[in-house]
């Protein structure tokens, strides 16, 4: 079977929810079904969801993370923080361990931000730290300086550093409580989430994993899925593996001449349909489309060269306007009081019908965030 990239985008853009918004009652479904939706910015990860789910408040998903706990926010995809199902983070955690390999004997010496260096410790050590910090969370919810301060009374001072990091070695173990103003706090998963199941056969629950990865993101290669799912330590290689194993429940496709795999039998592609959308920063859509070049025309790129974060994180870093899957421009959002200014800067001529869309879009997210939309075009 053979496909073309308009093809490929609106099947996309349809398991990501970005074609027909999903309704009220579905948020989780949503996070679940884009396989988590990426929060190392916050505000990044709510305006992701008020993207595909109609009728949703910024209250609506700090209550499913906090008060009803339906949503967990953890260390998984990439090492990095990212809102799932409370009832999948098991699985996301035993997919990392698969990826991870055997437990490190130790962590080498470390540099921190300030430059100043910090001892090695061996695999006892490790082993420690690991002990202390679940018996210090066992029933509490500390800030990462509360945390640290209760290790290092346990084990000494030199993994006080490291314990106070934003990459500090334990974290992929936990999942986030309730923020203390701009301050996370952590908690062990086992307890936050009722009914929590550790996921032990591993190899498994990576086999799942990039199984729902082919269902929201295929047609893909194995080398699109190890940069998707772990930023070190996952090889081209390995993952070519992992679809070999998985060759029975996937079926190859070729993508204008670059062969491709969906799940077996999962062939629908869905008529192209018309859309405007505003994207924030990190959007999994972008994320999950490892095709840059079919993604991002190269008028955009010209303006992600010249954006501040786009210089250094390319499309992943910057806000993008997608019409119909394609990126047509660049957009920016700033809180001013009641009002939430909009600045859309476009890398080509929209018609009228287009531009309308996008003030559409405007209103929506100002009435998600609860502020007065005001949308220009510079």
């Amino acid at each position: 079977m053979e496909a073309g990239w308009n093809e490929v985008r609106a099947r996309r853009l349809a398991r990501s929810s970005l074609s027909d918004r999903a309704s009220e009652g579905r948020l989780v479904e949503v996070a679940s079904a884009v396989c988590g939706i990426h929060a190392q910015v916050q505000a990044s990860a709510e305006l992701q969801l008020a993207a595909r789910v109609e009728g949703i408040e910024q209250a609506d998903v700090r209550a499913a993370l906090w008060e009803q706990r339906s949503l967990v926010k953890a260390w998984t995809i990439r090492g990095t923080l990212h809102l799932h199902p409370a009832e999948e983070l098991s699985l996301w955690h035993a997919a990392r361990r698969a990826v991870a390999g055997p437990t490190d004997p130790g962590l080498p010496s470390w540099r921190d931000p300030a430059g100043a260096v910090h001892p090695a410790l061996d695999a006892e050590e490790v082993e420690a730290v690991r002990a202390a910090v679940w018996e210090v969370l066992d029933g509490r919810c500390l800030l990462r300086e509360e945390l640290a301060q209760e290790v290092v009374k346990r084990v000494g001072a030199a993994p006080r550093e490291r314990l106070r990091s934003g990459f500090a070695f334990f974290l992929g173990e936990l999942c986030q409580g309730p923020p203390q103003g701009s301050r996370i706090t952590l908690v062990r998963p086992d307890q936050w989430i009722d009914g929590w199941r550790r996921i032990d056969d591993e190899a498994e629950a990576l086999r799942e994993v990039c199984r729902r990865f082919l269902r929201t993101y295929g047609p893909a290669r194995p080398a699109d899925f190890s940069e998707w799912f772990s930023s070190t330590g996952f090889k081209a290689a390995e993952a070519r593996a992992l679809f070999d194993e998985l060759a029975g429940d996937l079926e190859e496709i070729s993508v204008d001449g670059r062969h491709c795999f969906v799940l077996a039998g999962d062939r629908s592609f869905p008529a192209p349909t018309s859309q405007v959308r505003l994207l924030p920063e990190y959007d999994v859509y972008v994320m999950g489309s490892r095709e840059r070049d079919q993604l991002v025309p190269p008028p955009v790129r010209e303006l992600i060269a010249g954006h501040g974060r786009g210089r250094y994180e390319g499309p992943a870093g910057v806000r993008l306007v997608l019409v119909d899957g394609i990126a047509a421009g660049l957009w920016e959002r700033r809180k001013r009081g009641r009002r939430i200014d909009l600045e859309v800067r476009l890398a080509r001529r929209l018609e009228k019908a287009r531009r309308a869309g996008l003030e559409r879009e405007g209103e929506r997210l100002g009435a998600f965030l609860g502020l007065e939309p005001a949308l220009r075009f510079v």
